[in-house]
């Protein structure tokens, strides 16, 4: 059995738009960190915003991500909260 916890978090984080996909990359390089998907932009827009979204077991994996990659380039955090694991809503 696997250990989950009740609560995901979900942060939404603005990048550059040139820097987008060096941060997919590491996304993908730790497949199964979280789920993400790029929030729908405006043509020409230069950013891109990414919402990310994972077991709160792995926050502090993810931040860490975040921090890594923020080393390299701007990375705005927008929203970093705490919600509800909908599947233990019954």
């Amino acid at each position: 059995m696997t250990d989950y916890s009740s609560q995901l978090f979900h942060f939404i984080i603005r990048l550059n738009k040139e820097d987008s996909a060096f941060f997919y990359f590491q996304l993908e390089a730790n497949d199964g960190l979280c789920f993400y998907s790029t929030l729908p932009y405006e043509p020409h827009t230069q950013y891109r915003d990414i919402e990310l979204k994972g077991d709160s077991l792995l926050r502090h994996e993810v931040i860490h991500l975040i921090k890594q990659c923020g080393k390299k380039f701007k990375i705005d955090l927008l929203v970093d909260e705490l919600i509800p694991d909908q599947k233990n809503q019954k």
